[in-house]
């Protein structure tokens, strides 16, 4: 089969914010000083200005795991190589 390709932004995939590579790399880091109110709202001001992205430990729109860990990934995919993003 074939894939939806642009020359300028990459693969075409089913979600838009993953238009590009269509890679996503993060980590799920515990960070208790920062979700001790039992939300990422404190963990998002801190990694916004620093490019980043927090969600839930199953991904976008799921809550953050009980002891504090979540998922962090880089918010930009759009126009950006793979090397990019892992380095």
């Amino acid at each position: 089969g074939k894939f939806a390709h642009s020359q300028q932004y990459g693969y075409v995939t089913s979600c838009p914010t993953n238009l590009g590579t269509g890679m996503r790399a993060s980590v799920h880091i515990k960070i208790p000083n920062l979700t001790s109110d039992g939300t990422e709202a404190k963990a998002k001001l801190v990694c916004k200005p620093l490019g980043l992205s927090v969600r839930g430990v199953g991904g976008e729109h799921t809550p953050i795991g009980a002891d504090g860990t979540v998922d962090i990934s880089p918010s930009a995919r759009l126009q950006i190589q793979e090397a990019e993003i892992i380095c």
